[in-house]
């Protein structure tokens, strides 16, 4: 009798671990299934998005298409007006009365252009029409034209000359200040690019040239890695599509960054023009605003770390909120402004030492 139970019980153990296995086993398989699952809504996304890029492809595809079409037709009338201007030339070349003008006609010059020579005609027909029309003060007419068109013709010259000292002049005084200008803004982007490295992101100032001085613009180029993408709250599904970390650095405006990205690089930016920009004082509106509390923590810490030191500019930061346990330096000072429909009518009821004092107990006794 006790064999026969012992046995039973070795058969339940091991019909017990004979199910814990085939639970593991399921287990497994449905952590399987699950990813394949994903990668099958992966998967149709990938092909959605060629099926889009492969329309794209079809419709640049035809358009092409179109244009080669369309040069074919050119080329086609092009060869067919060179075929007839080659029979008309043939026609000339046979007239024994051109035979003096061939001469001149296989010596052209390279540089004769068929505008020119209309141009030419164009002056021979007016003489004709002069001519013909047996007008009197034609010559006289023509005289007067001439004498002014060399009055037009010194003119110009005299310009052409004026412009020439004026460019010489552009070209020596921006050999003066660009090179100054390049290596202010060498200076700008070096401690720009250095509180950038603080947050694990790259940066760079540059200065945007062009032929017109009008265009030229100072241009801020960044890029944002990973951590801070993380950091700002990115997921794991959209981290794959909004890591930069390989992409080159991309210039700072309202398309390509958020608004906390461009917030951080306008507080770096200013600070980097702490040593180098003097001004009594700089006011910085709402730059928490769309930051994430790590990046914030350490723009405030930098702000705190330049307002801070003997002989610099005074920082106005004004902001509706500020995170707790932020660094605070003695040689700051807060201002708490009171205001709005819940203010009690007598205003001196309202004391900020009282509230100070009263909240300082709080924590003292607990």
């Amino acid at each position: 009798m006790n064999v026969n139970i012992d046995t039973a019980a070795l058969k339940k153990a091991q019909h017990a671990l004979n199910y814990k296995d085939a639970i593991s086993r399921i287990r497994t398989c449905h952590e399987e299934l699950l990813e394949a699952e994903v990668r099958l809504i992966e998967a149709r996304s990938d092909v959605a998005g060629l099926t889009s890029r492969n329309q794209d492809i079809h419709r640049r595809l035809e358009e092409e298409r179109g244009k080669a079409r369309a040069a074919e037709e050119a080329s086609a009338r092009v060869h067919e007006s060179a075929k007839r201007a080659l029979e008309v030339c043939q026609e000339i070349r046979s007239d024994p009365d051109n035979a003096k003008y061939l001469e001149r006609f296989t010596a052209v010059s390279p540089d004769e252009t068929v505008e020119r020579l209309e141009t030419e005609i164009a002056a021979e027909e007016a003489k004709l029409e002069f001519v013909h029309a047996n007008n009197p003060n034609a010559i006289r007419d023509f005289e007067t034209r001439q004498v002014q068109l060399d009055k037009l013709k010194e003119k110009i010259s005299d310009a052409e000359e004026k412009l020439e000292t004026i460019e010489q002049k552009i070209s020596t005084a921006r050999g003066i200040w660009e090179p100054a200008l390049d290596k202010l803004i060498e200076e700008i982007s070096e401690a720009f690019s250095k509180n950038f490295e603080q947050i694990g992101c790259s940066g760079e100032v540059g200065v945007h040239k062009d032929e017109d001085f009008d265009h030229w613009a100072i241009e801020i180029k960044v890029k944002f890695r990973y951590d801070w993408l993380r950091a700002v709250g990115c997921n794991r599904t959209t981290l794959t599509s909004c890591n930069r970390d390989n992409e080159p650095l991309q210039k700072l405006d309202q398309h390509r960054q958020s608004g906390g990205e461009r917030s951080v690089s306008t507080i770096f930016y200013l600070m980097s023009l702490q040593s180098l920009a003097r001004a009594p004082f700089r006011v910085v509106d709402e730059i928490n605003q769309g930051m994430d509390p790590r990046n914030e923590r350490m723009v405030h810490e930098r702000m705190v770390d330049i307002a801070c030191k003997e002989h610099t500019s005074q920082y106005f930061l004004i902001t509706p909120k500020l995170l707790t346990g932020l660094r605070y330096d003695k040689r700051m000072k807060v201002h708490c402004i009171a205001s709005g429909e819940h203010m009690p009518a007598d205003h001196r009821k309202l004391d900020i030492s009282k509230i100070l004092a009263i909240r300082r107990a709080m924590v003292a006794v607990g």
